[in-house]
């Protein structure tokens, strides 16, 4: 009221006198030394966690990418084998009725088996390497709680053990193919041969003489197999050709359903944890941003009386310069939009 401000600057009553309202302290409400130290720093700390966030949901993402790609080597080489186990398998059946047609997919079942393993055994070592590199670099950005990042004993292991079985089935693999080129060759050149083979491996009726030279010629070949063992060779054919088509069926759901990886899972569970990490401190930070705002005192004119309130918020007492009723305590709410 502008007489009660004039009554006050005639009284001369001093802004210090004045008592703060009940409940509200004197002075500024400060922070901690940890808080004043959190509102310098969490800029900083924010950009460098939303970059490893970032960083984090892309290598996840590569980690799904490079795991679809060797997922579809992986579906290549399972078809390979496949192939390969009907092109054994209609080699052991043919090997009475056509020698050529039996040396023929003899050769190209095996290459492609040999080829499919390979491509199978480097697929694997391949991705988990990969996968160990992609762990390293999740390690870099986040804690690894203790967990080992490095690859294990008995992993490494079984991958040197899978590596010194495919030289070794490669190596023989070889053998066999130049075996039924070899006598594939000799049956082309050698037409009565080829039909003594026959012979031998359906009635058993040959000569001696012709015996031995079938016996050089088709060594280790398909023409010199047994009914048993022919059929024993087509039942372990069979049940591999078994095994691969369910593998390749196993990724083909698995491609089709995405091919995420348990490793890229457990990065985006990381990241989620991050993310919700830096929302409570971006909360935090915001309350305590509002916290040094409504604590700073600020001057307001009040008019007519050409006199000025010292507004504390939140806590600062209230003085009233040039106001009347010196003793009174004011209490305002203000509302600050940010």
């Amino acid at each position: 009221v502008p007489g009660r401000g004039r009554k006050d600057s005639e009284s001369g009553v001093a802004r210090d006198d004045i008592l703060p309202c009940e409940g509200v302290q004197q002075g500024e409400e400060g922070l901690s030394a940890e808080e004043i130290t959190f509102l310098e720093e969490f800029p900083i700390v924010k950009e460098e966690l939303e970059a490893g966030i970032r960083k984090l949901h892309a290598l996840a993402d590569h980690i799904d990418t490079t795991h679809r790609t060797l997922t579809k080597t992986n579906m290549a080489a399972n078809s390979m084998a496949v192939v390969s186990g009907a092109m054994s398998i209609l080699a052991l059946i043919l090997a009475p009725a056509t020698a050529g047609g039996s040396l023929m997919f003899s050769a190209a079942g095996k290459g492609l088996g040999t080829a499919a393993g390979v491509t199978s055994i480097l697929t694997n070592i391949l991705g988990h390497f990969r996968n160990q590199e992609a762990r390293a670099q999740a390690s870099s950005l986040v804690p690894t709680h203790g967990h080992e990042v490095g690859e294990p004993g008995g992993q490494k292991a079984s991958y040197l053990m899978a590596v010194g079985k495919m030289a070794y089935d490669y190596g023989s693999a070889i053998k066999d193919i130049k075996k039924d080129i070899r006598a594939l060759q000799i049956a082309r050149a050698h037409p009565r041969l080829a039909t003594a083979a026959k012979r031998l491996l359906t009635t058993g009726r040959v000569s001696a003489r012709r015996s031995r030279q079938v016996q050089r010629a088709f060594k280790g070949t398909t023409l010199l197999m047994t009914t048993n063992i022919r059929l024993l060779g087509s039942a372990m054919a069979g049940l591999s050709l078994g095994q691969d088509l369910t593998a390749l069926l196993k990724d083909w759901k698995r491609l089709k359903e995405g091919a995420r990886t348990k490793s890229a899972e457990e990065l985006r569970a990381q990241t989620w944890e991050l993310e919700r990490t830096l929302t409570e401190l971006t909360q935090l930070y915001e309350s305590l941003k509002r916290r040094v705002r409504l604590t700073s005192p600020s001057w307001v004119e009040l008019g007519e009386g050409g006199g000025k309130l010292e507004l504390g918020l939140m806590g600062t007492k209230v003085y009233g310069k040039g106001v009347e009723g010196a003793g009174a305590c004011v209490c305002v709410c203000v509302y600050v939009c940010v």
